[in-house]
């Protein structure tokens, strides 16, 4: 079944014919704010939302920043923090959190465990098959985790994913490009597979401008932004490249980048490297460390920018989308299929800019919408294995 999924509605009755409640758990390898996290809020929040009354919803995950933990209590989610549970390879805090996710899920009694990292679908989905969970549901986020390795290494993650297949009784892709992959590494099979694309809980409509005064930039002045981390899946290279040629072709423009450190971040050095090498334009550019009000600031973008090497379905497209900001991006992940256009290289991804900035466009729209993203969960974590 390879379909988007539908609300049926479908929960059990104990002998009095009463409506029993079931128990979900969603389990994410850190706490901080980024992709994933938004999506385990998300889901976490619609069912409390739209069905408290027929299932329980909590959340474990590893400490991090821990913004998503304070996101989830403000909603009244219970969070179990993992302590052992890191994104890096550690065969001692494995084993040790293998057995911390085991005991959260045993005394938890869940009937749904819902794993989001490839590390949690083995540690998670370990744990979940030997306390024989009816229903453990992984969703792959994107394939960076195998895309960034060439060789042995490559082989070696894939046959990883292939090993953690065995213990999902479903596999959720954001878009039919990943599963196509999953189909080509032949990870799982085809009966677990299923496309739930992701949504954003939709936000008012906010007043234009609070960037723009922040850093001091005239109306007349156009802006491409992008909001991610400073690190080498995101290729802020690439970003700076592509409006060093956009500036060849329109002066009256800036560029912004919200949500990375030069200092902290991976490609931080690299960046603070290039700027040195390109002082003509360097105050064409604005880096603003993570920001709780992106998407707000995110309404003064002319254009947003996206220059990854490697997505999943990525988040801040569709609160771009969500802002009326028209979106130019790499063919990454299930971008193609979320604006039905991306580049297919640089001197593209140039053109592409230049074209929006100069205002021809079409306007990028998407048709799922947050209450078909809720409702295809609530389906699937009522189907039987």
């Amino acid at each position: 079944m390879c379909g988007y999924l539908l609300d049926k509605r479908r929960v059990g009755k104990n002998m009095s014919g009463t409506v029993e409640k079931k128990r979900c758990l969603e389990i994410a390898t850190r706490s901080d704010w980024a992709g994933a996290q938004k999506v385990v809020y998300t889901i976490a929040r619609g069912i409390k939302e739209n069905y408290a009354n027929k299932m329980d919803i909590e959340v474990a995950c590893g400490n991090g920043t821990g913004v998503l933990i304070s996101e989830l209590e403000k909603i009244g989610v219970r969070v179990h923090v993992v302590p052992d549970l890191l994104r890096e390879l550690s065969p001692s805090k494995d084993l040790k959190a293998y057995f911390q996710i085991k005991k959260i899920v045993e005394e938890g009694q869940f009937d749904i465990v819902h794993l989001h990292n490839s590390k949690v679908r083995i540690l998670g989905g370990m744990a979940a098959k030997k306390l024989k969970v009816n229903n453990i549901v992984y969703t792959v986020h994107g394939w960076w985790h195998i895309e960034q390795y060439a060789g042995l290494k490559r082989h070696v993650f894939i046959l990883a994913e292939r090993i953690g297949a065995r213990y999902s009784n479903k596999v959720v892709f954001l878009c039919r490009k990943d599963m196509q992959k999953a189909k080509d590494w032949k990870i799982g099979n085809e009966k677990q597979y299923e496309v739930i694309p992701n949504a954003i809980i939709p936000e008012p409509i906010v007043e234009k401008g609070s960037l723009r005064r922040e850093i001091g930039v005239k109306d007349g002045i156009k802006i491409v932004g992008n909001v991610a981390r400073l690190d080498p899946q995101k290729n802020p290279i690439r970003f700076l490249e592509t409006a060093k040629m956009v500036l060849n072709h329109i002066n009256n423009v800036v560029f912004v980048w919200i949500g990375g450190s030069v200092v902290e971040d991976k490609s931080g050095k690299q960046v603070e490297h290039w700027l040195k090498m390109n002082p003509e334009i360097a105050d064409k550019f604005y880096f603003l460390p993570f920001r709780s009000d992106a998407t707000k600031l995110m309404a003064d973008f002319d254009v947003f920018l996206l220059t990854s090497d490697s997505e999943g379905m990525p988040l801040v497209i569709l609160e771009a989308i969500d802002r009326g900001v028209p979106v130019v991006s790499t063919d990454v992940g299930c971008v193609g299929e979320m604006i039905g256009e991306a580049a297919q290289s640089d001197d593209e991804l140039v053109q592409m800019v230049t074209n929006r900035l100069l205002n021809e466009r079409n306007e990028d729209q998407i048709s799922w919408t947050y209450d078909n993203f809720i409702s295809a969960y609530y389906t699937l974590y009522n189907m039987s294995e």
